[in-house]
Formats: C-alpha cells, structure tokens, sequence
C-alpha cells in the first residue's frame, strides 16, 4: 500500500517539529491517542507537563470552521464552562505545520462517565445545560444539522462503495433489502420531521458520547468539539442513553439536570429515532469513505465483511421496531 492517505506525512519527525514550532520542548515521547478522523497524541514536554496535539484531517473543516470551534472553546472557557480549550501562541490557538492545520491543549487526566450511574447522568444533563445556556448564538461559519441529507449522502455512499477498495462493499445480494430498508427509516425520519422541528436551531456540541467527556476532580469536562453545529438540544442528550427497556429513567435524570440552566422542550424526544437512525446509517457510511486511511484498516479489520453488512441491516431493522421507544 502506498502512503497516499491524509496522514500520510504525519510521521513523529514531523509531529516534534510542529510541537517546537509553538516554542515548547519536547522530550521526544510521542503516545497516540483513540482518535481516527483526526490525528491526536500526547506529547512529553521537557520539564513540564504533556500536551495533546490534534492534527485536523486535511480538507474536513476549513480554516474559519476551525477557528469558530476554537473561539467557542476559549469563550466556554472564560465563562466557566468545564472544557478543554486549546492553547494559544502568540495571541493564536490555529496553528498550522507543513499545510496542516493543529492545535495543542492541556492534557486532562480522569475517568469516562459510567453507562448507568443515574446521579452521573443528572450531572451531565446539568453539564449541557450548563453550556447550551452559554452558547446562545448560532454558529456562522459550522455545519448546520439535516438528518434526511445525511441519511441521503451516507446511504448513496454505501451503494456507490470506496472505489478504493472492494473488500468494504455492500454485497450486491443485500443491497435490495439495504435500499428497502433505507427507505423505511427514511420515510419514518421524515414523518418525524414533519410532525415537530424546531422553529430555530441552536449551537450544540455535536457528538457528547461518553468517550467525549471525563470526570475530572470530581466535575465533569466536554472534550473534542469537532463536530460542534447548529442543531437540536436532544442531539446532545440521548447519546447517553444506554438502557433499551426503560430509557425513561435515564431520560428523566437527564432532563431534569439539564433544566437546572434550561428549559427543555420534550417535543425534541420524538427526534430522537431520527438522530439515532442517522447515526447508524452515517457510521457505516463513514467507515467505508475512510477505507483508503491504514489506521482505519488496522482499527476496524472487521468491517466490510458479509458477516458485517448482515449485522448492519439488523441494526437498521432494530431502528425501525424500536421507534418511539424513547419518547414514551
């Protein structure tokens, strides 16, 4: 395989020197951390404390998208919101080496949320309360959210497949029922949408799944706000949901933690199914589009198999005979 991928250059000569550009130091210990969309790795620091440097994925975000996130991040920051924001040099957090764009932030050292801890959920509900309530203005240069064009563009995706490689196709046998499929939950997504959308959207963080959050000094923090949009206050909600028989319970902790800072408005729960379809469907979608990154064939050797697929078209039938659990 030759080295054509994004990343492609991004070898540990390359990383100390875009570190040392910044001024710092190294000690030339370099850890790779669990990130694949982009690239992020803790760096030792002489005679100070390790960073986390975040090389963007050339091409996935532009320049001003990049430093919207950032100045979301600093302002969360500075009015007490607990996340990680980047460090600035020289009065600037987008730094760029060799035409990739990075960053580097402090390192944070904790624990990850437990799936069914209900006074941690309440707490994380008062968490994205906390930071819906100060981001009140909607991003300008950020994607905006619209679940129907993305079930359309991630769907179309696994049908063309990744010229790339045939081993992650779509067997041709199942993409009847896939394109069946599809269609149902699209259908279901749309009669959802059509039933209650929000007047306006609003700047959420985009992807709070448990991996984006940590315990640290007893107060949880939001990390990695890649996917940060305009979207609906649900998105970042449901996510830690993990119970499939009574999801109310969760629920209730959650959203009664979140109207510590605000009102929530429980017409957003019969979006949930929407979200969570879109989810799914994007997820596979987005593993196949990446098949030309090694790091994407080392970490998920499983995919692509028919084995794979089949499991994939169960998870998709489970959307649809689980639809409305969640807003009971």
């Amino acid at each position: 395989m030759t080295a054509t991928h994004s990343f492609s250059t991004l070898v540990p000569d390359a990383i100390l020197d875009a570190v040392e550009s910044t001024g710092l130091w190294s000690d030339s210990r370099i850890y790779p951390l669990n990130s694949y969309e982009n690239r992020v790795y803790q760096i030792g620091i002489e005679d100070g404390t390790p960073v986390i440097a975040k090389f963007y994925r050339p091409a996935r975000w532009t320049e001003a998208q990049i430093r919207e996130e950032h100045q979301t991040l600093l302002t969360l920051k500075a009015a007490g919101v607990p996340v990680v924001a980047p460090l600035e040099f020289n009065g600037d957090s987008v730094l760029r080496h060799n035409s990739m764009f990075f960053c580097l932030s402090p390192r944070l050292i904790g624990q990850h949320p437990e799936a069914d801890n209900l006074d941690q959920l309440y707490q994380l509900g008062e968490l994205i309360g906390q930071l819906h309530h100060t981001m009140s203005s909607p991003f300008v240069e950020r994607i905006t959210v619209s679940p129907l064009t993305q079930i359309d563009n991630a769907a179309n995706q696994i049908l063309v497949g990744n010229t790339f490689s045939t081993k992650c196709q779509l067997p041709e046998k199942l993409k009847p029922i896939y394109k069946k499929q599809i269609a149902k939950l699209r259908d279901m997504s749309q009669a959802a949408i059509n039933a209650y959308w929000p007047v306006s959207l609003r700047p959420i963080h985009g992807d709070s799944h448990r991996s984006n959050l940590m315990l640290h000094n007893e107060q949880f923090h939001l990390l990695d706000f890649d996917d940060c949009q305009n979207g609906v206050a649900v998105q970042d909600l449901w996510l830690h949901i993990t119970q499939t028989e009574n999801p109310q319970l969760q629920l209730s902790e959650i959203i009664e933690g979140y109207e510590t800072y605000l009102p929530f408005d429980r017409r957003e729960l019969s979006l949930i199914d929407v979200f969570k379809s879109t989810r799914v469907i994007s997820y596979a979608a987005w593993l196949q589009s990446r098949w030309d990154d090694p790091a994407f064939n080392k970490a998920f050797a499983w995919f692509g198999s028919e084995e794979y697929w089949t499991n994939h078209l169960n998870e998709l039938k489970n959307c649809e005979l689980e639809w409305g659990e969640m807003s009971k």
